[in-house]
């Protein structure tokens, strides 16, 4: 329980700390009227393009999850959208819910159904990853043209960077993550016996608890990666994710015009918007929910990069935030309370498996 106390006040000092640098040097009036200038009807199109961008991830989970049991995509859409909305809690909680009310549902063992969602992560890694470079080969000017920085919140210390030092830096931590991941699973596949041998030389100094804790994790890792032996399932995930990072992108457009800002921003700068907020500010920043960092993300790529008054940004991210999470959470809520979902349930066995 002490772990989750400490989750629960890094968030929080996070968000705060993110609240203040997104709200800094704002006024109230301006802020007041670029909320009043919003055309609230293109809200109902982005809030559109996320409900198609959930249906495709659910369609995506049933392929990572066929190896290890044919689940119809309806049954998957359940746990994932209650997992979804639980990531309004700290430390990334959703994602084990998720994977705690699947392994429930479905009688699949808790390890392989967070596999699958390591899995998916790394499928999103790669897509962002490619983004990212896109961006920086095509569009380096726009980071480099503007000299401001940024304050970052790292736990308890902020730390002063330009834009294009933050995405460069992401851009090649997650390249050689991403390296690393593949060369270790093709490892895993190919010369399994090996790869646990040098798994056990490298945890061979922690003590046995932790040993076996790792050790059941890169095994459910490996089960994960049965997706890879799935030749229709592999390509059929690659192409979903494609289209799941399209329908990102598509979600912020239809904002530009709700802020009567579609004239002044290319259709392309919605990609740059994706990037900064999900590879810089999201990732350095991660709050609960994505509260806070969310908007500094649309401030620096808005008002740093595109030259977008910065309440105008701010109310933009706002909003963006709200249609985003505020879906989430609706749906989350109806599959929670039509599956009778337990929070207190789910916590108690949280509490066993740590």
């Amino acid at each position: 329980m002490k772990k989750k106390y400490l989750h629960l006040f890094i968030g929080l000092v996070l968000i705060a700390v993110s609240v203040y640098f997104a709200f800094k040097g704002v006024k109230i009036s301006e802020l007041t009227a670029a909320f009043r200038s919003v055309r609230y009807f293109y809200l109902i199109p982005t809030m559109g393009i996320v409900l198609i961008s959930y249906v495709l991830r659910a369609m995506r989970w049933r392929y990572l999850i066929r190896p290890v049991k044919d689940v119809k995509t309806m049954s998957l859409f359940s746990p994932m959208m209650v997992g979804f909305m639980a990531n309004m809690l700290p430390a990334r909680a959703g994602e084990f819910i998720r994977a705690y009310l699947l392994s429930k549902k479905e009688s699949i063992s808790f390890s392989s159904s967070f596999a699958t969602i390591f899995i998916e992560r790394l499928f999103d890694l790669i897509l962002l990853l490619i983004l990212l470079i896109w961006v920086m080969l095509f569009m380096s000017e726009a980071f480099s043209a503007t000299g401001e920085t940024y304050q970052v919140a790292l736990i308890f210390w902020t730390f002063n960077f330009s834009l294009y030092q933050m995405v460069t830096v992401f851009g090649t931590l997650t390249f050689f993550l991403c390296l690393f991941i593949f060369l270790f699973s093709a490892l895993l596949q190919f010369s399994n016996g090996l790869a646990m041998k040098i798994v056990g030389v490298f945890i061979k100094p922690f003590p046995l608890k932790w040993r076996e804790r790792i050790i059941g994790l890169v095994k459910s890792f490996t089960m994960g990666l049965n997706i890879i032996r799935d030749k229709r399932g592999f390509f059929a995930s690659i192409l979903l994710s494609v289209l799941i990072w399209a329908s990102f992108i598509l979600t912020y457009y239809p904002l530009y015009l709700a802020f009567g800002i579609g004239g002044q921003l290319p259709v392309v700068s919605s990609l740059v918007i994706l990037c900064v907020t999900v590879a810089v500010f999201i990732t350095l920043m991660p709050t609960p929910g994505f509260f806070g960092s969310y908007f500094l993300g649309c401030i620096a790529a808005l008002y740093g990069i595109f030259g977008i008054q910065k309440s105008v940004a701010l109310s933009y991210g706002i909003v963006a935030w709200l249609v985003g999470m505020g879906s989430t959470v609706l749906i989350g809520s109806i599959f929670a309370i039509r599956e009778h979902v337990s929070f207190s349930e789910v916590a108690a066995e949280e509490d066993k498996l740590e």
